[in-house]
């Protein structure tokens, strides 16, 4: 244990703290019980083509650029671990170009339907909202580390993970955070929240549309090959998912979840160049 881990453990401590004074302030105490909250995500009118549309332009964009980045790359000597970080940063990058792409070309039909991103609200949103998930992630980490344990299921660590552990290029690891706390927060929260979880909330139960997002956002974090890298994340992960869900419907704001993402990667970092896990 060095002094920086028991820093790092204090730092959690105070984090999960605030998480559940927050939680009681705004959720549990009489009077937040009693309020009604308000919801304040609207009705996305999108057809299903034109949802089948939005997907698409996301992952063209993500397929385009990284064949692109792919033909650059082969003249170009790297590590395995920078290989794959700069293709993290250019798939994700990629979709959020052909997202931009199809916002572009439908705004004619949006008619106010745009994605809210406001600064001020995103920020103070975003931070209660990692904050208040705090206390969850932590039981259901836990929680799922002992159910792996005496299930005698794998417990490796995700890929990504594992190469800032393990890296000692202090560009690498700069380039690894600004793909986590920039890039991979603005593209899954369009994709899980502003696109799936946003379309299906009026179509099909409120519950489903979360329950199914939250599963499916969990599993894609998963390598379900032979060593099932990233299952420790598996419950933790579903659980963060339902929270931002549940922030998002309840701002309107995808910016709150996009903050919110991103501190959340930020502090899993931390936690990782500390030696505290994953």
């Amino acid at each position: 244990m060095t002094p920086a881990a028991w820093a790092a453990i204090g730092f959690e401590g105070v984090l999960i703290l605030c998480g559940l004074w927050l939680a009681w302030r705004l959720f549990a105490r009489p009077a937040a019980r009693a309020a009604k909250a308000e919801v304040r995500l609207a009705e996305w009118r999108v057809s299903p083509i034109d949802f089948a549309s939005f997907l698409c332009f996301g992952f063209v964009g993500a397929t385009a650029l990284s064949g692109a980045a792919g033909l650059i790359v082969r003249h170009v000597r790297m590590s395995s671990d920078a290989a794959t970080i700069v293709g993290s940063a250019v798939m994700e990058g990629g979709f959020l170009v052909g997202l931009a792409g199809y916002y572009l070309m439908a705004r004619a039909q949006m008619r106010g339907e745009t994605l809210r991103l406001a600064l001020v609200p995103s920020l103070r949103g975003g931070l209660v909202t990692f904050l208040v998930a705090m206390p969850l992630v932590f039981a259901a980490s836990n929680a799922w580390e002992f159910a792996l344990v005496e299930m005698g299921l794998p417990d490796e660590k995700q890929e990504l993970v594992s190469i800032l552990a393990n890296t000692g290029s202090a560009a690498l690891r700069w380039l690894f955070v600004a793909v986590a706390t920039i890039l991979v927060p603005a593209a899954e929260e369009l994709l899980f929240r502003a696109g799936l979880f946003r379309y299906l909330r009026t179509r099909v139960p409120r519950w489903a549309a979360i329950g199914f997002t939250s599963v499916l956002f969990g599993a894609l974090h998963v390598a379900w090959g032979d060593h099932m890298a990233g299952l420790p994340s598996l419950l933790p992960l579903i659980v963060l998912a339902v929270v931002f869900c549940l922030a998002y419907e309840r701002t309107g704001t995808i910016g709150t979840t996009i903050v919110a993402h991103a501190c959340f990667n930020l502090n899993t970092m931390l936690l990782v160049v500390t030696g505290m896990g994953s």
